[in-house]
Formats: structure tokens, sequence, C-alpha cells
């Protein structure tokens, strides 16, 4: 997670929270491990979180390195590594600017986490900080969703509500996302989890959304000359809106 443009401070979600709605989603992992091992050398976790795919590569044996800009989930992320007996090489840093001792044969930044760069600058810093920190034929795999105009149509400023089991019972989320700067396709979603009407966390953040073509010009102009975008984990050609775009950008 990173600052806004204007350097708005994002909120930090509760990792407790944070696992409890997404700690399950598995269906980018293989991908993830798979490019990994491909790599052959160090990889890099852009925005790794509280350890969701992160831990997975340590456990496959990949000499994986991660960063983030909350220090709260890198916690989590260490305990969880503690108890599974791994030993994690993350640090705090922005995906903007950092600076790593190492270049890697692969850097990834998944769960869509690009996304929380709201400007063109934002964009294409992450990106050169990324190319930088590349070994000559190493590769940056990322993916974030295709901007779906029924998904805008339908669910845009509307609650959406949902239950989640837990060791103490159910609670409930409740989720919303709209627009606050349409130009500049910027939206701002909230989760906020509840039990008996008494809010237990409260999320919000901003995201930009990206076109294909708007994402291939950024890549471009930060250096990179080849690429491949899939429509989805498995390979499958990108064909619809409503696929999840999966980027292989070669240094």
């Amino acid at each position: 997670m990173v600052t806004s443009g204007n350097d708005v401070m994002i909120d930090d979600y509760d990792p407790e929270f944070y696992d409890l709605t997404f700690g399950d989603k598995k269906d980018d992992i293989p991908f993830y491990i798979h490019q990994a091992k491909e790599a052959g050398g160090k990889v890099l976790e852009v925005a790794c979180g509280s350890g969701r795919v992160y831990l997975e590569l340590l456990k496959e044996g990949v000499d994986a390195y991660g960063l983030d800009t909350s220090g709260k989930m890198l916690d989590a992320l260490k305990a969880k590594a503690k108890v599974l007996k791994l030993q994690p090489h993350v640090r705090l840093a922005d995906m903007r600017d950092f600076e790593m001792e190492h270049k890697f044969s692969l850097i990834t930044i998944p769960a869509r986490s690009f996304l929380h760069n709201l400007t063109i600058d934002d964009q294409l810093n992450t990106l050169k900080s990324c190319r930088k920190h590349l070994n000559t034929n190493g590769k940056l795999a990322l993916n974030f969703f295709y901007p779906n105009r029924d998904v805008i149509t339908n669910t845009y400023r509307k609650e959406i509500s949902q239950s989640l089991d837990t060791k103490d019972g159910q609670i409930e989320l409740i989720s919303k996302s709209y627009f606050v700067d349409e130009p500049n396709q910027v939206i701002e979603f909230t989760f906020t989890w509840m039990k008996s009407n008494r809010i237990l966390s409260r999320f919000k953040s901003r995201l930009s959304l990206i076109y294909k073509r708007e994402f291939e010009l950024l890549l471009r102009l930060a250096g990179f000359k080849r690429w491949q975008v899939y429509g989805g984990f498995d390979y499958q050609p990108l064909e619809s809106y409503k696929q999840e775009m999966v980027w292989i950008i070669e240094n």
C-alpha cells in the first residue's frame, strides 16, 4: 500500500480482518510460484502485505524478498513465518522509490496492488523502480482487473453485504465502491466489518483504474519493450473486460 499522489496516507488494513477476508484466495498462487521457479534466481514481491503469496514462495524454496509500506502487515507476515519455521527477508518500503541491495530475476506485484498508484507519476515511478532492480533478462509479473462496465454500472455506490465465518461466529462485511475522481479514473472503496451492529474494523482506500492500452503506454514510457498480457492466471488470451489482466513484462 502506498500514499496517494497528494501524500494523504491510505488507511492501513488490520491484518486479522485482511486475512479473514482475503487469506483464502488461492487462484493466483500457482501462477506466481511457477513464474518464481522459472526465473531461477532472487525474487522480489512488491506490496507483500501479510504474506498470502510471499509465504507460499518461501515454502517452495524460492529465494524471495518482500517490501510493503505497512508495518502491521509485515509484523503479521513475520509471525506466520515463525510458526512455519521460515526465514523472511522483508522490509518497509514504498513501491515508487524503493532501494534494494540486490537485483532480481523476477519482481511481482500481486493482488492488484499496482492500482494503489493514483497518478501517472506514481505509476511510472513504480515501474521504473522495478525495472532498475531487474537483472538483464529479468521479468516483472503483476495482475489487476480490467475496468468492468457491468460492475461500475450495477454495484458502484451500493453497499454489498456478505457473511464471514470466524472462530467466534459469523460477522458481516459491508463493502462499497464509488468514483471520487471520474476524469482521472480514481475510485474509493471501503470495507467495514461488523458484529451485532458494532464496527469491528474499517478500511478505506483508493485505486486508479487502468485500461490495457493505457498500461502499455506506461510500460513504454518506463523503458520496457516486450510484454505479454493474459486473460487470467491460466495463460488464456485476453478477450473480454470480464477477465483479469495478468502481465509478464521483460526487462
